[in-house]
């Protein structure tokens, strides 16, 4: 009789694999052969779920932003704008574990010279900008634009920081941080 699979679970495994390989080694790093190892399978198991390296890549990326966006929308979810602004950018900032802040910055390094994945960080950060624009204007922004600019630079910093630093800032230090934003921004 044939050994029973779960197809969503083998999927699931496969694209964690991408997320942890673009973390620890960046996307350069991600192909077939690396993917199948990582998940101790051969390749033809991992080509029997995607026809290659360039749907794997944006179907894991675009799975992982999708629940990223997911888990924003959640801390928003029933709050006046405000505070739906200020839940949103502090999961972004508060919330991410240090290996999502690595495929973050893994995404943005190579998104450059792999359409697909600047097709897919496009995208979320499409959504991004018009979320904290339209929680700008609702809670009373006399300059959305460049508010949202502001909070987008402060985001990108402190994931990039922890890098640089070589280890993500302490959550006390993030909330500092947030509270002098919050405090330029008026809110």
């Amino acid at each position: 009789m044939p050994r029973q699979v779960d197809h969503a679970a083998r999927i699931a495994a496969v694209e964690d694999a991408v997320i942890a390989i673009a973390a620890d080694a960046g996307f350069d790093a991600v192909t077939i052969r690396a993917v199948a190892k990582r998940v101790g399978a051969s390749t033809s198991v991992v080509t029997h779920y995607v026809g290659s390296r360039e749907e794997l890549l944006c179907n894991t990326v675009r799975r992982e932003l999708d629940s990223r966006r997911a888990e924003a929308e959640t801390a928003a979810s029933g709050l006046d704008s405000k505070a739906a602004l200020r839940a949103v950018v502090e999961w972004a900032v508060l919330s991410p574990s240090e290996r999502t802040h690595r495929f973050w910055l893994a995404l943005v390094l190579s998104a450059a010279g792999q359409p697909t994945l600047r097709e897919e960080l496009n995208r979320f950060n499409r959504w991004w900008t018009r979320r904290i624009e339209e929680l700008l204007r609702e809670a009373g922004s006399a300059d959305p634009a460049s508010e949202t600019d502001l909070i987008t630079l402060f985001v990108d910093g402190i994931v990039v920081s922890g890098f640089d630093a070589g280890q993500a800032w302490t959550p006390q230090r993030r909330t500092r941080l947030l509270d002098a934003v919050w405090a330029t921004l008026s809110i």
